[in-house]
């Protein structure tokens, strides 16, 4: 999948989490004014009132769902970015010359001198110990001329 259906994928989903928050705050802010003249009725501050008691339950549900809802969709988000993280350190580890061997288990990198085991299960750990590797030169060191 294009980076840019992911990007489209996760805007959507972000907005839908903004959108269930911005309805669950209007439904506490509903709920916080019928309870408090709920409390003014009941104290007899106000005399007559016009609340309806499955207004308040309307409000208590629509919360939940609210935040069920957002829940949810993070949950989904979170999953996308691992998933997304875990395809580009493929990605990298394949185009850097990383293989995954069974003995001794884990992604290996061998430069021309040297082997590297980066790690053992996870290839985004193993994708960010080879940047390091490499940003360090492991990969662009020569070997040093003998002096005579």
């Amino acid at each position: 999948m294009s980076t840019q259906k992911l990007r489209a994928i996760y805007k959507q989903l972000t907005d839908k989490i903004d959108d269930s928050k911005d309805s669950a705050l209007f439904e506490v802010k509903e709920l916080k004014t019928d309870l408090n003249e709920l409390q003014r009725h009941l104290s007899g501050r106000k005399k007559v009132t016009d609340i309806q008691p499955d207004d308040i339950l309307r409000s208590a549900y629509e919360i939940a769902h609210h935040l069920r809802e957002m829940q949810q969709r993070k949950e989904i988000l979170a999953e996308l970015e691992d998933v997304a993280a875990e395809t580009e350190a493929l990605e990298y580890l394949d185009s850097r010359g990383a293989k995954l061997l069974t003995r001794p288990a884990g992604w290996h990198f061998q430069t021309s001198k040297e082997r590297f085991l980066l790690h053992a299960d996870d290839p985004v750990q193993a994708a960010v110990k080879l940047r390091k590797l490499l940003a360090a030169g492991k990969r662009l060191k020569k070997p040093k001329k003998k002096k005579k």
